[in-house]
């Protein structure tokens, strides 16, 4: 295993605590603990477990799963294929905000593996930092950097160029805190205008209210969620800003016309359907594995 801490400089949005890389023996394990950090592992080759929340993934090439500060979880290397990972160990104010829009959510927060985003590279070049001047800062720019790319981009209804400046802060913060218990005249404070007016300036540019596009910006998270097929509808509800699950369901239904249970197993059935069409496409002498 090699590892290198970090002496804190001051930064507050985002700093790296410490980085690492380890190539696990057969069955090596962890946990069950907490830490006071957030944590990001990248894998790069090999198998293993993560448990958080009371539900295990195996997790293998190129997948990441996320370490929540004071939570409860463990992870073990597979007996077999034993994996090898690297990872961040990171704090900060900003912390919560871009992990969420890289798409970790509790309880298990694990991504994947995604061709699209080649971010595991970038993993293998955290120890190649260690004797780099200024090595805090530029850890901290190359972790911005991986969760930029695995950032997802705002969901809700498209803006036009003349949405105006207000309306454009509004949505901004409404796509910052979606998840919280929001008020129309939360947001007129934040962009310091009047609810009413507020509430005008929306219908003139986007042609619906405020509470709309919350709505409508909610439904959109909850249905990636739906389609990660990892959190059961209550926990679906809360981190899309609904406390109750029985409205959160008869809101989904209103909004997109299917309760989340049956949007859940239309997405489960399609995702099986293009796995077999991919099959099926491969040619059968295909030495491609």
């Amino acid at each position: 295993m090699e590892y290198l801490y970090m002496e804190p400089i001051g930064l507050t949005d985002l700093e790296v605590l410490e980085v690492g890389t380890q190539a696990c023996p057969p069955d090596m394990s962890f946990g069950p603990c907490v830490r006071d950090m957030y944590i990001l592992h990248c894998v790069h080759s090999g198998y293993g477990t993560y448990t958080a929340g009371g539900r295990t993934e195996t997790i293998g090439p190129g997948g990441l799963f996320l370490v929540l500060p004071d939570t409860v979880h463990a992870y073990r290397a597979d007996p077999a294929e034993p994996w090898h990972y690297s990872w961040f160990g990171f704090a900060g104010t900003m912390a919560p905000r871009l992990v969420g829009q890289a798409g970790f959510a509790a309880p298990l927060p694990v991504r994947l593996p995604d061709p699209a985003l080649p971010v595991e590279p970038l993993f293998r070049s955290v120890m190649s930092m260690r004797d780099q001047p200024a090595k805090e800062l530029q850890l901290t720019g190359l972790l911005y950097r991986i969760l930029g790319m695995l950032a997802e981009p705002d969901e809700g209804p498209p803006l036009s160029a003349d949405a105006g400046h207000h309306v454009r802060k509004a949505i901004s913060f409404m796509n910052a805190r979606y998840a919280d218990r929001l008020e129309l005249e939360d947001m007129a404070e934040h962009v310091g205008l009047d609810a009413k007016y507020l509430c005008r300036l929306f219908r003139q540019r986007l042609s619906l209210s405020p509470y709309r596009y919350l709505t409508d910006l909610r439904m959109a998270k909850a249905c990636r969620l739906l389609r990660r097929q990892l959190l059961c509808i209550a926990e679906i509800s809360r981190s899309v800003g609904y406390q109750d699950p029985l409205h959160f369901s008869r809101m989904f239904k209103r909004t997109i016309g299917l309760s989340p249970t049956a949007y859940r197993e239309k997405a489960r059935r399609e995702s099986t359907h293009d796995q077999e069409d991919g099959r099926q496409e491969q040619p059968a002498d295909s030495s491609l594995r």
